[in-house]
């Protein structure tokens, strides 16, 4: 299942990210005879049948409204798929070539019911970026506490009972609600780091800039379903303090980085990097209301 609302609204770019990330999955389909789902916001008929000349077989295409957000894409595509397991992949994500078999193998051999994938930026600063973003919580040997919507897998029967929750205003804290739910109800999520994707830095400053301040922001709504998850006394506490436990976690994720850069490198642009989202961050945690008003 390929969502298209990470490559945005602008249809030539939604074409030319799906055509491109066709061209790597066609294989892959074909060796696991797997059905495709899509979302889009308006593709035409040219467009489409280019897609699926690509993959080389019918793709089936959800037509969402404009407004319609990120989750939205995942809850429906999943609700046009048939299969026993599906696999979630974001349209500006680039799957290794052999993602989609090291993804499914645990659920096809009867090992798992939802496994989470290894998601990477690209380049020299991407073992930093991923520390910041991109973190899997040790759960016990080969499981994980947390994944990431955009590579993903799960047996059917788990997530049509679940799907990922609605929760307003937040952006993209879902998956990781439904990942606390997950470990709630003692559902282990497999780690397959070979089921490797490469997700795409956002486009320009000012799509990184608003992405910023979004995480920011769903950092302070987030945290409460931690707190309740792990420390539930605590809740009251953590409610009342507003973004301030956020902000602590900022200045602790902005000393393991610091250090990070440090000891690994590149240096210079490592703590550029940690100091812009740090700040970025805290000032979407400080300001959530506005940001999600304005931006999300």
């Amino acid at each position: 299942m390929i969502e298209t609302y990470n490559l945005g609204h602008d249809l030539a770019r939604v074409e030319r990210g799906l055509w491109e990330l066709a061209d790597t999955l066609a294989p892959q389909v074909a060796a696991a005879d797997a059905e495709i789902a899509i979302t889009h916001c308006g593709l035409d008929e040219r467009a489409r049948a280019s897609i699926e000349r690509v993959l080389d077989r019918p793709v089936a295409w959800i037509l969402l409204p404009v407004e319609a957000g990120y989750y939205e894409h995942k809850n429906r595509g999943f609700d046009a798929t048939s299969g026993d397991l599906v696999a979630f992949l974001d349209g500006d994500c680039a799957p290794c070539p052999d993602w989609l078999a090291s993804l499914t193998a645990p659920i096809l051999g009867g090992d798992a019911r939802v496994v989470a994938g290894m998601t990477s930026y690209p380049g020299e600063l991407a073992p930093l970026a991923n520390q910041l973003d991109f973190p899997y919580y040790d759960r016990g040997p080969g499981c994980v506490r947390n994944f990431f919507a955009n590579n993903v897998a799960f047996a059917r029967e788990v997530f049509a009972a679940r799907h990922y929750p609605t929760i307003e205003p937040m952006f993209h804290g879902q998956c990781q609600v439904l990942g606390l739910q997950l470990l709630a109800e003692r559902i282990p999520i497999r780690f397959a780091a070979g089921a490797r994707v490469t997700h795409a830095w956002p486009e320009d400053l000012a799509e990184w800039l608003e992405v910023r301040l979004l995480k920011g922001a769903d950092t302070v709504s987030l945290l409460p379903y931690v707190i309740a998850t792990y420390v539930p006394r605590a809740s009251p506490i953590v409610e009342r303090l507003g973004a301030l436990p956020a902000l602590a976690i900022f200045g602790l994720r902005a000393l393991s980085g610091t250090w990070a850069a440090l000891r690994k490198g590149p240096v210079l642009k490592g703590l550029g990097l940690v100091a812009c989202v740090t700040v970025l961050d805290a000032i979407g945690a400080a300001a959530a209301p506005v940001v999600y008003r304005r931006i999300g």
